[in-house]
């Protein structure tokens, strides 16, 4: 029987060193897409299987570092209601920049880090529709409505970003560092500010 360090360093074709699934550190590095976001989904769950017995205040935290320009929408939402709903602890660091959909990603951490010069980006999106006009238009019609408006939604309740700065921002890129994105709740801690680098490792 392969020990569980064997097992899962073969189970993601070795895609994290065994020493950091162990330690509970995951890493999105790349474009989001259902690749990458099935490995993670896979490891959350696995770690809260681990945790059932053990009480929420007591379980230790998954760490999830975050260097992505985005990817796609369905698949990042996916990995946000596993982190959402996991009852172990999921933190989330920003490396380096978290763009688009990876700036979602991040805001559904239970707590926050970003590294000083890591940057943020938020803004609407893009759309790569394509099929026959009828289905192309169901698809904008979705994305520029339902999927619009829950967006807006999921982050005016993961940050203070309010209903008015969100108008204004979103037809803009809007990037920022880490002192603006903790004025308005993005971000937790800056590390080496508000906390080590003990805090992340």
């Amino acid at each position: 029987m392969k020990d569980i360090k064997t097992s899962m360093m073969l189970y993601q074709g070795e895609q994290f060193e065994a020493d950091d699934l162990e330690n509970r550190r995951l890493f999105i590095n790349d474009v989001i897409d259902s690749d990458v976001i099935d490995t993670i989904v896979y490891h959350i769950l696995r770690y809260n299987r681990e945790d059932k017995d053990i009480p929420v205040e007591s379980r230790k935290p998954i760490l999830l570092y975050v260097n992505t320009n985005g990817g796609s929408v369905p698949d990042g939402y996916a990995l946000i209601d596993a982190i959402m709903t996991s009852k172990t602890p999921v933190y989330t660091i920003n490396q380096g920049y978290c763009y688009s959909m990876g700036f979602l990603i991040f805001i559904s951490g239970k707590k926050r880090f970003a590294m000083p010069n890591s940057t943020f980006l938020m803004h609407d999106g893009s759309s790569f529709a394509w099929d026959s006009t009828a289905k192309m238009k169901d698809r904008v019609d979705f994305e520029a409505g339902q999927v619009e408006v829950h967006t807006k939604n999921y982050i005016i309740a993961q940050t203070k970003i309010d209903e008015k700065l969100y108008d204004e921002k979103y037809r803009v890129e809007w990037y920022f560092y880490p002192e603006e994105a903790k004025s308005v709740d993005v971000c937790d801690y800056i590390v080496g500010k508000d906390c080590t680098i003990d805090e992340i490792i």
